[in-house]
Parts: structure tokens; C-alpha cells; sequence
């Protein structure tokens, strides 16, 4: 599962790009109630950059957009121990780069990159900045899935960069496509951390794209809460195995997922 531990080859971090970063905060505040702490930038052309926090402790990124052009999304990172070796390594798998190594004095590395499909991800080598200080509780990230054209591409190249396996979860479905989880060890469902969505013409997202679930006490009340913030419903709220869930986006545009898990079955006489 996604940790707030330093573990190499697991997500440890998400970061918007929005056009308007203080617009931004100010949905995800009203939407997951968290506050903004905004860096220090290093020059006026810098565009900035906030820790989004809950409770006090750091929960995604937000950065505004050096370029017109860019969509505004959200970007996962995944923990690595060494980030020049794993962009090498991405690039002999067919990455491309896209933000070479780049070093931020006393806090860490990260590099992004497009895989062989198209989606884009990013690296990160921790040094006093680790990424997540609370994940997989309310309002925060607890899951990570791939929209996919080419799973099958996905399933050899991001093991081989990673060492992740790939664990079938729901054969044909949703929407005739199936569904593969990733995980760190097969067999255990502690160790998955997040999923493979095959893209189909019946579905919302249409390009190669990773997409953060974030978990929430009431789903239908966190949809309330982002349409009533301008935000739009991709898949309405409904219900399936893990719990009930839907598909989001912001404002602007930048999609997430949300869900609200199903209760932990007891015993059968209730205790």
C-alpha cells in the first residue's frame, strides 16, 4: 500500500500544475479541507510552489504552470533510491524524458518523464523531504491507477523499472475491459498500492494517464462538494467491491478519483 515511509519503488508523492494556484487551493480546501503553505520562490519568474497539508501534515503538491499549453493535472511521483540509474533505465524501456534530473538543495531530486504510451509520471529521491506525511486516511491519497490503451506494454515496462508485480483483480470489467492491480508481492492485498484501467471507447479518460484516488468518509457528499466548487462528475458515485467510488476532476480540469471504502466484514456472529 501507498506509505508515508521512504520506500523506494511505491508513489510517494502527487503535485499539481494549475493556472491559477490560488484558485487551486482554494477548491481542494473546500473539497478535502486542506490548507496551503506556499514556498519561497527563488526568483519573480518563479511560478511557485505550495504544500497542500491535512491535519497539519503534507498531503500533495501544487504548482502553477510555466506554459500556457500545459493541461492542468495531477502528477504522481514514485520514490527511487538513485534518479539518474531509474532514468536510464526508464529510457532503455523506452521512456522519454521529459525534466531531467533536477536537484532542489537540502530537499531532493525528481525527474519527470512520458512512458512508452504516453503517461506521465515522475521520480523522486528523498533527501530531507521523504513526500507523503499522511496518506491512505481520510483526505488523503490512498491509490494510484493507470489508464491504458496498451496494458500489456504497462505490465513490462513499469516491473522492470520498479520491480512492481501485477495482480489480476476483476476479469471484464469495468466496461469489458478488466482490471490488474499493481502491487510489491503477489498475494498479499496489504502490499497493492494501485491499479491498471484498460481505456475503452466507453469510458471518460480517453489518454494515457495516471490518476490519484483520494479516500473520503462520504463519497456522495465529497461529489456535493466538488460540483458545488466547480467541479464536474466523470463517473457518477456508485458502488463496487472496494467501496463506493467516482471519477472527478477539478475546476480546471485536473481528474481524480475518489473513494469512500467498504466496511471491514466482522465475523459471522458480529464480534
Amino acid at each position: 500500500m501507498i506509505t508515508s515511509e521512504n520506500t523506494p519503488g511505491l508513489p510517494g508523492w502527487i503535485d499539481l500544475g494549475s493556472p491559477d494556484p490560488g484558485a487551486s487551493a482554494a477548491f481542494y480546501g473546500r473539497v478535502f479541507g486542506w490548507t496551503a503553505e506556499q514556498m519561497v520562490p527563488d526568483s519573480p519568474e518563479d511560478p511557485g510552489y505550495w504544500f497542500l497539508r491535512k491535519d497539519g501534515k503534507s498531503v500533495a503538491g501544487l504548482g502553477g504552470l510555466t506554459d500556457p499549453a500545459d493541461k492542468p493535472d495531477w502528477m504522481t511521483y514514485v520514490r527511487v533510491a538513485d534518479a539518474a540509474a531509474s532514468v536510464a533505465a526508464a529510457e532503455r524501456g523506452g521512456a522519454k524524458v521529459r525534466v531531467p534530473v533536477t536537484g532542489i538543495p537540502g530537499e531532493g531530486s525528481f525527474a519527470q518523464l512520458t512512458d512508452p504510451s504516453g503517461a506521465e509520471f515522475a521520480l523522486w529521491q528523498s533527501g530531507e523531504v521523504t513526500g507523503f506525511q499522511a496518506c491512505c486516511v481520510e483526505d488523503t491519497m490512498l491509490w494510484t491507477e493507470l489508464w491504458t490503451r496498451d496494458p500489456a506494454a504497462a505490465k513490462s515496462f513499469y516491473p522492470a523499472l520498479f520491480g512492481w508485480q501485477v495482480e489480476p483483480y476483476m476479469e471484464g470489467a469495468p466496461e469489458g475491459g478488466g482490471y490488474d492491480m499493481w502491487t510489491t508481492r503477489s498475494g498479499d492485498p496489504m502490499a497493492a498500492f494501485g491499479g491498471i484501467m484498460t481505456i475503452t471507447d466507453q469510458v471518460p479518460i480517453q489518454d494515457e494517464k495516471w490518476v490519484p484516488y483520494f479516500m473520503v468518509a462520504d463519497a456522495d457528499t465529497t461529489v456535493a462538494r466538488v460540483t458545488g466548487s466547480g467541479g464536474t462528475v466523470l463517473i457518477p458515485a456508485a458502488d463496487a467491491p472496494p467501496g463506493r467510488l467516482a471519477a472527478l476532476t477539478d475546476q480546471f480540469g485536473a481528474r481524480f478519483n475518489i473513494l469512500q471504502p467498504a466496511p471491514m466484514a466482522g465475523p459471522p456472529d458480529g464480534r
